[in-house]
């Protein structure tokens, strides 16, 4: 019996070696937790048995991580972020299903398509907000994970006419697509008296807002109109060649309609009284004709005037993009979730974890309430792998091992010391 008690002892001893390497050899990994082992004795018990049992060995009873913060490494890089407190960044698997795994790595990237996600490419998950920064309700339903509010992909845009704005009665949204751009006809009085026709120019309209959150109706915005085919009239009559347009008009008095349901851009349009600005000049203008896109896809094109040059994340969340021209946008808030029983989280590697029956159920906050951690921007949070009391553990566990194989070899000897008893 000795054999097999002493068995489960240098089985204990390996485990507890095993899960010690792991916690060295992660001790690099960004948000990776120290992990722990729990044993307990065996003991053969029944109605019948004495109260002077033996023991048995020992098992494996759980495997327990430390979620406590690891220290901070500062990248001051805008994606790099660490949770400063409670909470985990929320992430959602590729494909239609979209697991949501929970991390502490906040080590995020951009795909090709301009999403920020992680290095195995799951998505960062945001609550959906409008430009002043409240996060919007898509439904009256708070018994939700999410408390009735949207969450989404964080995807930035690197233009600003990249900028959609889908209207609710609950605010005006902003997300990234095409819906602030249109393809037309341009006629332009030159200030010669001459006119221009510039056909197959591309139309955007950057910074526009709604009158009110009940209106369709987009102004105030910057329209940009570049490209296309210009032909110049003579004020005598006489039609110029056809020569690409190389000039850039821009004019504040763009106005257009979105179709609530689709975000799509309807009904582009200059004011009576705006005018059009190119090199120094005014222009009288109007848009004759124009088509617009059908559907929300990301546009790589962009008026480069307008692109991306800067993305902050706040200590709410926050993530703000400013674009070359000054202007502004809040693109959404960084969700973090959190469960009861942490311990009871699966982890699947790359420092996630998912939810299972005995953590409970995931639970989405905004940074900085309910008890979770602010978000830090520009900086990563390390492992919380203590490296001398894993050396320490090292030499623990070697002890334990040579203790248990020492009691193998004397209840070798034993039995061979009654073999070789002699009649």
């Amino acid at each position: 019996m000795a054999f097999y008690t002493s068995l489960t002892g240098l089985n204990a001893a390996q485990t507890d070696l095993s899960v010690t390497s792991n916690n060295i050899a992660n001790s690099g990994s960004y948000g990776f937790k120290k992990t722990t082992t729990d044993f307990g004795e065996l003991v053969a018990d029944s109605p019948l048995a004495s109260g002077q049992n033996i023991g048995q060995g020992t098992r494996l009873r759980a495997t327990i991580q430390d979620f406590t913060s690891g220290s901070m490494k500062t990248t001051n890089r805008a994606l790099d972020m660490m949770v400063n407190g409670d909470g985990f960044f929320l992430v959602k698997s590729p494909g239609a299903s979209g697991t949501i795994s929970l991390t502490r790595d906040g080590s995020f990237l951009t795909d090709k398509n301009n999403n920020v996600v992680t290095s195995d490419g799951h998505y960062l998950q945001i609550y959906a907000t409008d430009n002043s920064g409240s996060i919007y309700t898509g439904s009256t339903s708070t018994t939700s994970a999410t408390g009735g509010r949207v969450v989404k992909n964080l995807t930035l845009p690197s233009y600003e006419d990249q900028l959609t704005i889908s209207n609710s009665g609950t605010g005006s949204l902003v997300q990234v697509g095409t819906s602030l751009s249109a393809s037309g006809d341009i006629s332009l009085t030159n200030t010669d008296g001459s006119t221009t026709k510039i056909t197959g120019a591309k139309i955007t309209l950057g910074g526009a807002t709604f009158a009110d959150s009940s209106t369709t109706n987009l102004s105030g915005g910057v329209m940009t109109i570049t490209g296309g085919t210009a032909t110049t009239t003579s004020s005598d009559g006489t039609v110029g060649a056809a020569t690409p347009n190389t000039t850039t008009y821009t004019s504040t008095g763009g106005t257009a309609k979105v179709d609530p349901s689709t975000g799509l851009l309807t009904d582009i349009a200059l004011a009576a009284d705006a005018k059009l600005t190119a090199n120094g000049n005014n222009y009288e203008g109007s848009i004759t004709s124009a088509t617009y896109p059908t559907t929300t896809a990301t546009d790589e094109s962009g008026d480069t005037s307008s692109a991306l040059s800067n993305i902050s994340v706040g200590t709410d969340g926050k993530v703000t993009a400013t674009f070359a021209n000054g202007n502004q946008y809040i693109l959404g808030a960084v969700a973090l979730g959190d469960v009861n029983n942490r311990n009871g989280l699966h982890s699947t590697g790359n420092a996630n974890w998912t939810v299972t029956g005995t953590s409970g159920s995931l639970n989405y906050r905004e940074a900085d309430t309910s008890g979770l951690g602010s978000v830090q921007s520009g900086a990563l949070e390390l492992s919380n792998i203590d490296l001398t009391q894993e050396l320490v553990n090292l030499i623990s566990e070697q002890r334990n091992f040579q203790a248990n194989s020492k009691a193998i070899s004397t209840d070798n000897q034993m039995v061979s010391y009654v073999m070789n008893i002699q009649s």
